[in-house]
């Protein structure tokens, strides 16, 4: 079950939202539905100094607190919610999935910091409204997923230990269980991340790509002889996931944007040597 990455749907487009003209990729794909609000931003618009210039997102790359709080504020702004509709988490390149319901929403709307007292997971799903899931991410691979039947939404947080894991599978899989969604209901959008061109492995992470993958090695991993370098492509290895788990090609879309080759454009932890900041992805329920 594997196919090239040429026959997904490729198409993102950007724009420039609020009055401060925050820039924003979005996919044609989910903006066509008006109750479901999505986005991924760039590096650019903020206010934190080098190396997390400028619109870093993510507290804990060791940017200002203060930067950080005012990146997240003008984010909100453009897009017309609060800041307080944000919820994430801690994420730590797991494969656990965390079902947002009545008491984490609760929870959001008093103040608290959703990292404080949830605990860790790289997946989000949810079926409420005005919660806004983020995900942080500078080479991982993000996931958007909407049920637009059913009305529910998951985002998914997919390094290389997690996309081994199979935890874009696990999520579509979460969903099906726990709310009766059906994959032919489920659109899913893979957003900018490292991309084969850029992802070099080890013979560490090729071992865990042949045990999780092992009839697909092939399509995953190439071998650049004259380098003796092995590249592994993520963005494949989850869309053979998301095959797997009944969705149809029609509903991927892949903005196929590389986020080592267009570091100008968002943050690439590989290129930059891991000290850099953060950009996110976000999917809500209106």
């Amino acid at each position: 079950m594997t196919t090239s990455n040429a026959n997904f749907k490729s198409a993102v487009f950007l724009s420039e939202i609020g009055s401060d003209h925050l820039p924003l990729f979005h996919f044609p794909l989910l903006a066509q539905f008006n109750d479901l609000l999505h986005f991924i931003t760039t590096r650019q618009g903020g206010c934190s100094d080098p190396p997390f210039s400028s619109f870093n997102l993510a507290s804990h790359v060791g940017d200002r607190e203060e930067h950080v709080l005012k990146n997240r504020d003008k984010l909100a702004k453009a897009l017309g919610i609060s800041a307080k509709h944000f919820f994430f988490n801690h994420q730590e390149h797991g494969t656990n999935i965390l079902l947002i319901n009545h008491n984490q929403k609760a929870g959001l709307d008093n103040d608290k910091n959703s990292t404080d007292v949830i605990p860790a997971s790289d997946a989000l799903v949810t079926d409420q409204k005005n919660v806004c899931l983020l995900i942080f991410v500078a080479d991982c691979v993000p996931i958007l997923l909407f049920d637009y039947r059913k009305k529910i939404i998951g985002l998914v947080h997919a390094g290389w230990k997690g996309t081994v894991g199979l935890i874009s599978q696990k999520t579509v899989q979460f969903m099906q269980s726990h709310y009766g969604s059906q994959g032919q209901d489920i659109l899913c959008a893979i957003g900018p991340s490292i991309g084969p061109c850029c992802y070099q492995i080890g013979m560490d992470v090729l071992v865990k790509v042949r045990e999780s993958f092992p009839q697909e090695e092939h399509h995953l991993i190439c071998y650049a002889s004259h380098l003796k370098k092995h590249y592994f492509n993520l963005w494949q290895a989850n869309i053979i996931q998301l095959l797997k788990a009944g969705i149809p090609e029609k509903n991927i879309a892949l903005a196929e944007l590389c986020t080592s080759c267009h570091s100008d454009q968002f943050f690439s932890s590989r290129k930059e040597q891991g000290l850099t900041g953060r950009f996110a992805a976000g999917i809500m329920l209106r």
